[in-house]
């Protein structure tokens, strides 16, 4: 995407919900929340839709991931 908003991508496809994301400080990767697995977990991924990885792995739901520089 650019920085005024075209030329959108969707990143992901699966049927999932996948909500609330998160750019890294430097724009490389998204973290953000997904009930891909049944419950929400937070993810990351590259900011091409790459390299997806689970970070959480918890009972209770993971919501809402920051970044901070």
């Amino acid at each position: 995407m650019n920085a005024d908003g075209t030329a959108l991508v969707n990143l992901t496809n699966h049927p999932a919900k996948d909500a609330f994301p998160a750019w890294s400080p430097n724009g490389s990767k998204i973290a953000f929340d997904s009930d891909r697995g049944g419950n929400f977990e937070v993810y990351v991924m590259n900011a091409d839709g790459t390299a997806l990885v689970n970070l959480t792995n918890h009972p209770a739901g993971d919501l809402l991931p920051a970044r901070r520089p």
